[in-house]
């Protein structure tokens, strides 16, 4: 299993290896065990920042193939050096050398015959305070991990809003669907209506409307849905010109505007039946790519193939994110259509009245 993110948008200097190895569950979202995480960097001074890649921690007989598909990725989006960040594993030897040196040489390999050299290596049993972390390279270099809590890097997640996991699966469980018996309640209905629910003129406008109330509930902080609501919005996103519009929400990142949508798709990606969900999925998923955070457009996406696997918007935001197209060139997308192509009927902003 891969996930890729960025750290966002927020610039935080990450030089000191143990701060590195603190910040990593800030910069994926969660807590990672058993994973490779790969810092690319690029530029001729290898200085900028590039895509922040987590893998599973490859099974024997599979090393190589892990190493070569990494490398890959990094020469494909022009890298120019890396960084590699072992988490569990194992534990170190007796002369206290660190877990899965085998799979470190075939990444290092790998990456060379890309001409992207690996310009460290390192290793930790865990994220946690206190844990002691050590190089791949030089048996001397090592020391304790600082509190992950207290890095530069939780500070800057937790004042833009994001929340850490524990765990992936922790994450994962943000798209449970809801109880059985609403989803299947909510999705009677809707097998039941033959007509929109606001008649039959004037649907886009009608549609736009009903996401727009649901901003402003949510941006009061009113998290229920209602069947109403809920049948109502899964009308309104089934019509293209509603969800596209929708989309334009993602940008500017980091609006109170944007981060009221983001958190409207999530609920009504819990809340809406199978296959009207997949929109919200979408949506999610759209969101979280545009301000970086790939981890959770990877899983809203991929949850999003699994309700409705033919789903156009879907399927072109999974072959960006599989080309590695960069979540900033997303958002510039997002920014230049709401600029050239600004929809007739505009969504209010969150907290307004209804």
């Amino acid at each position: 299993m891969t996930t890729t993110t960025t750290t966002g948008r927020t610039k935080v200097d990450l030089k000191d290896p143990a701060d590195l190895l603190a910040a990593i569950p800030y910069i994926l979202g969660f807590h990672p065990e058993n994973s490779v995480v790969v810092f690319g960097q690029k530029g001729p001074d290898r200085k900028s920042q590039g895509l922040t890649m987590r893998v599973d921690l490859p099974p024997p007989g599979l090393e190589r193939d892990q190493a070569r598909d990494l490398a890959v990725r990094l020469a494909v989006t022009d890298h120019t050096g890396a960084t590699v960040a072992v988490v569990g594993g194992g534990s170190p030897n007796p002369s206290g050398r660190p877990p899965r040196r085998r799979f470190l040489r075939r990444l290092e390999s790998s990456l060379a015959e890309y001409g992207i050299p690996l310009l460290h290596s390192l290793w930790a049993p865990s994220i946690t305070e206190g844990a002691r972390w050590r190089c791949y390279r030089d048996t001397d270099c090592g020391g304790v991990l600082p509190d992950p809590r207290k890095s530069m890097a939780a500070a800057v997640t937790t004042s833009e809003g994001q929340v850490t996991h524990e765990s992936r699966a922790d994450l994962e469980r943000l798209f449970a669907a809801g109880p059985p018996e609403t989803l299947a309640r909510r999705g009677d209905i809707l097998s039941r209506m033959a007509d929109p629910p606001w008649g039959k003129d004037d649907l886009v406008e009608a549609g736009l409307a009903e996401v727009s109330a649901a901003l402003a509930r949510a941006g009061r902080g009113d998290e229920v849905i209602t069947d109403e609501q809920a049948v109502r919005l899964a009308w309104a996103l089934s019509l293209v010109e509603v969800r596209d519009a929708c989309l334009l929400t993602a940008a500017p990142v980091g609006s109170p505007l944007a981060r009221a949508a983001e958190d409207l798709w999530l609920r009504l990606a819990r809340e809406l039946p199978e296959p009207e969900s997949a929109e919200a999925l979408c949506l999610k998923g759209h969101a979280a790519y545009v301000r970086g955070d790939l981890t959770i457009a990877n899983m809203a996406l991929a949850r999003a193939r699994e309700v409705d696997p033919e789903h156009r918007m879907v399927r072109l935001l999974t072959a960006a994110l599989d080309g590695m197209l960069p979540p900033s060139e997303v958002a510039e997308m997002v920014l230049r259509r709401q600029e050239e192509e600004p929809p007739a009927f505009w969504l209010r902003p969150p907290g307004g009245t209804e």
